[in-house]
């Protein structure tokens, strides 16, 4: 079906469509046809509903508020409660059957590309680039070409080929794709034979990708990181290997599931699945490229390369490759090495030819944005053991030094990405990054992201909202609600216990922000898997966490997570604070020195084939540490020992 806008009331009218239904606060209105679901009628729209579950019913985290008929989708799974007339109903099992206004949560609103500036380089990037040089994935040359004659009747191919001979960026076998060829004898003669030729760098040889009129050329790539919740890319000027600026979105396929399995079986059970999950995700990376070249002026045949990194779902998704047996013993990937394809190929609106350049990866679970990540780190530089710890809705952990690298994936789940929790929401204005208790006055102090009131609570702040509770006795050291703690905050609700952390007076929504005890033990499980992971992969390599001498952390959480609270919680080991180091998107580091670097492409590819990968549902041990790390720090307070200390 065909969709058009009409900006001034920011109505959407849909084609051979028979009620209207009004998404509210965002005031939409969407035209649909009986039977389908709420959850398709909101996605249509691009209100990111969350659907774990991939729309089966099972997680209860699409309901919405709706005011009109509707009818189930699966009566077994009908049971709506009536709110002052409204039905409080799951999305998925919704089905329109009339005029419809719906109700839809904050989070849920579509959220526009944020565009930034560039982000100052790492020290390790910085030194890389210094030792190893600025070697980009295309090269450009300048070429005089002498015009054909009867003394010399090359055809056009073979003149280009042979001026290129004499240049660095060719010193194989030329390779040419069927469009370039198609253009170059008009190329050639508009220029009057003076060119400027642009070579892509492949694992099969040097790729001639454009022919254009000689001339001063600026030409530019894109670096991104296609992460299971957010993508974000980053605009080069690949002469100097400057950053112009970034811009991130939500991964839209979010709608389609919270975390990688629940996108593999929709991907498996939906006759369109596949294809619902690639064009999510390539409709969100080019909106992303058209906003960034019309913030910096740059013409979007002029990004003459890409590359990105990636889990290994991820990858294969936006690719539409079928991924259904990463999710099943033993998770054998697709592929770990990916050749160098055309952005016309993947489905990338920039130059048809560039280069897109994929991270290997190492297993199943364990993808290119972790190879990118050691290498962003600079942990393969150093004699010192090191340990990468990437926080998401999967957990991975590698390990090693210059001489070894051993890599675990625990299944975290997305909790501290906010999926399954009410107040949650992601790290955008308005988003409680961080807290702290005044147990005395009974009072929260907030760190709110933007300006304004409170609207939910993003992944910095439910780490520190779990540790401020058990600091303040607000729960005990199993994370259950004490029930004889003095506060009005503290009360029952759904027969479940929840504490406010802000007063409807105080929220944007004018509704209370709470956490509830389902909540606390969503955060305590993603805990528990991540230290696990991280005790039981330095076992299997015959270490404890006392050898480790660096730890870097990176993911979702943003630059404010407070270490200190992630050790009071039991998430990190307890090392001296100076040993862990928060290091940003690695994952996108990483593509932007494969982008500008050609050592640092053949040592990611070097990363991924030597890492040795631990499956953790194969070790025993990993079940007993993972019911001993449920407790806050930990059932071992030993340890613990500088939390004994200050207590």
């Amino acid at each position: 079906m065909q969709r058009s806008y009409r900006d001034s009331d920011k109505a959407l009218v849909l084609c051979m469509a028979k009620y209207k239904v009004v998404f509210r606060p965002i005031g939409w209105t969407v035209e649909a046809e009986e039977g389908e679901t709420l959850l398709e009628v909101a996605a249509r729209a691009g209100i990111q509903l969350l659907a774990q579950c991939g729309g089966q019913g099972t997680c209860g985290r699409c309901e919405v508020l709706c005011e009109g008929e509707v009818k189930p989708k699966d009566p077994a799974r009908w049971d709506p409660q009536v709110e002052r007339g409204r039905q409080r109903v799951l999305a998925c099992q919704a089905l329109v059957a009339g005029d419809l206004v719906v109700e839809v949560p904050m989070g849920a609103v579509p959220q526009e590309v944020e565009l930034s500036a560039a982000v100052p380089v790492a020290p390790t990037v910085a030194d890389f680039l210094a030792r190893h040089g600025l070697s980009p994935l295309v090269h450009l040359a300048d070429l005089r070409l002498s015009p054909p004659s009867t003394t010399d009747n090359s055809s056009d191919l073979e003149r280009l080929t042979r001026a290129l001979s004499y240049h660095s960026v060719a010193t194989g076998p030329l390779k040419v794709g069927l469009s370039v060829l198609q253009d170059l004898p008009a190329r050639l003669r508009e220029a009057n034979f003076e060119v400027t030729t642009i070579v892509a760098d492949t694992e099969c040889g040097p790729r001639l990708i454009d022919v254009r009129a000689s001339g001063a050329q600026t030409v530019y790539g894109l670096a991104v990181d296609v992460g299971t919740t957010t993508i974000v890319a980053e605009l080069l000027d690949l002469s100097a290997g400057v950053s112009l600026g970034r811009a991130v979105q939500r991964n839209p396929q979010a709608r389609y599931g919270a975390d990688v399995i629940s996108r593999i079986i929709w991907s498996e059970e939906e006759s369109s699945g596949l294809e619902d999950l690639r064009s999510a995700v390539l409709s969100s990376l080019n909106g992303i490229i058209a906003k960034l070249c019309d913030r910096h002026g740059v013409a979007a045949e002029d990004i003459v390369a890409v590359s990105c990194a990636g889990n290994t779902t991820m990858t294969s998704l936006m690719l539409g490759i079928q991924s259904r047996w990463i999710r099943r013993a033993p998770h054998i990937p697709p592929a770990k090495m990916f050749p160098v394809m055309t952005a016309e190929r993947v489905g990338l609106e920039v130059l048809p030819s560039a280069p897109v350049l994929l991270a290997p990866a190492i297993s199943g679970f364990v993808g290119g944005d972790i190879a990118a990540g050691v290498l962003a780190t600079g942990m393969t530089d150093t004699d010192e053991l090191c340990m990468l710890v990437d926080v998401g809705t999967n957990g991975e952990i590698v390990v090693g030094n210059r001489d070894w690298l051993a890599c675990a994936s625990c299944s975290a789940g997305p909790a501290f990405e906010g999926v399954g929790i009410d107040s949650a929401m992601p790290a955008i204005p308005g988003a409680i990054e961080g807290l702290s208790y005044d147990r005395e006055q009974d009072a929260f102090e907030f760190s709110i992201l933007g300006d304004g009131k409170a609207v939910g609570i993003c992944g910095t702040g439910l780490l520190e909202a779990l540790g401020v509770f058990v600091q303040a006795g607000i729960t005990d050291r199993a994370g259950r609600f004490d029930q004889e703690f003095a506060s009005p905050r503290m009360r029952e609700r759904r027969g479940e216990s929840e504490f406010v952390l802000v007063w409807g007076s105080e929220s944007a929504s004018g509704e209370d922000l709470v956490l509830r005890q389902g909540d606390l033990d969503n955060l305590i499980r993603s805990k528990a898997a991540i230290h696990a992971g991280i005790t039981v992969a330095l076992k299997q390599v015959g270490l404890d966490t006392g050898a480790l001498r660096h730890v870097y952390l990176a993911g979702a959480f943003g630059n404010h997570l407070d270490i200190s609270q992630a050790i009071v919680i039991g998430m990190l080991p307890d090392l001296p604070r100076e040993q862990i180091h928060y290091v940003g998107n690695t994952s996108l580091v990483g593509a932007r020195l494969m982008l500008c670097c050609a050592e640092a492409r053949r040592r990611t590819q070097l990363i991924a084939e030597r890492m040795t990968y631990v499956e953790l549902g194969n070790v025993p041990e990993f079940m007993d540490e993972f019911v001993a790390s449920m407790f806050l720090p930990h059932t071992d307070l030993g340890l613990y020992p500088s939390l004994a200390s200050s207590s």
